[in-house]
């Protein structure tokens, strides 16, 4: 596998890993962990000239407080900092709980030379579209004053933009109105990365960047009206982030024997 140059700081981003209890549990016809672990392991040579990892939501399936101890040791062998939220399909209590280490946590932000992440937590109880409350908005409200940086990324479970597959688009991020008129005013943010769609996309809105990434279990079909499965492999994305306020990026699928 041939590892591109890095072009500026870079974020290593993986998703939606659906771990259960059970490490041979299957899921959508698939077992998670053994798809995760393929693709921690073809990461390993992108970690030399990776900053940090982040993981855009959806760490377990069911919940249990083992699924999320065992995601935090295969991300902690990373040897970088990783920044973790929660997606529809986590509980943020045991998540918050496991994820507070000092290097691998469900921190707010993320500094990279001239680039911070902000993530935010998109998780609404009990339903599976996004949306982000009035304390998560004056949180990425304070970020934003507080930034250090020249420019800024925005990493959350739940597209704020339609990705041209109709079933997701209806559980994406609920009004997103808010969160996409603070991007609009804020030219140092530069782009947003998301999971939920468990697939690749590459969009761009006033000139800001959405990606979306596989993800690392079950792959879904882009443009499906409903949800529809297809046997594609699983994969990371890369993104380097450059000085002049520019993303280069891909996405490196894996293989499975």
């Amino acid at each position: 596998m041939t590892v591109a140059p890095a072009n500026g700081p870079r974020l290593l981003q993986i998703t939606d890993t659906h771990l259960f209890a059970d490490p041979a549990a299957e899921h959508a016809g698939v077992v998670p962990e053994a798809r995760l672990r393929a693709v921690t392991a073809a990461m390993q040579p992108w970690l030399a000239s990776a900053e940090a990892v982040v993981h855009t939501g959806d760490l377990v399936h069911d919940g249990a407080v083992v699924a999320y101890e065992r995601l935090r040791g295969i991300l902690e062998a990373f040897g970088r900092p990783v920044r973790v939220m929660p997606g529809n399909h986590d509980v943020r209590e045991p998540l918050q709980s496991v994820f507070a280490g000092e290097a691998v946590n469900a921190g707010r932000t993320l500094s990279v030379g001239d680039w911070t992440l902000i993530s935010l937590d998109s998780l609404q109880v009990g339903e599976v579209p996004g949306r982000l409350g009035a304390d998560e908005l004056a949180a990425l409200d304070a970020a934003l004053a507080g930034l250090a940086t020249r420019w800024c990324l925005i990493a959350l479970h739940h597209p704020p933009l339609p990705v041209g597959t109709p079933w997701l688009d209806a559980i994406g991020l609920a009004e997103p109105e808010a969160l996409l008129e603070r991007i609009a005013a804020d030219p140092r943010v530069r782009g947003m990365i998301c999971g939920h769609v468990h697939t690749a996309f590459d969009g761009r809105w006033r000139d800001r960047r959405m990606l979306t990434t596989p993800a690392t279990a079950a792959q879904f079909l882009a443009g499906a009206p409903r949800f529809t499965t297809v046997p594609a492999a699983p994969g990371f994305r890369w993104l380097d982030l450059r000085a002049d306020g520019g993303i280069d990026t891909g996405v490196v699928r894996v293989p499975m024997a």
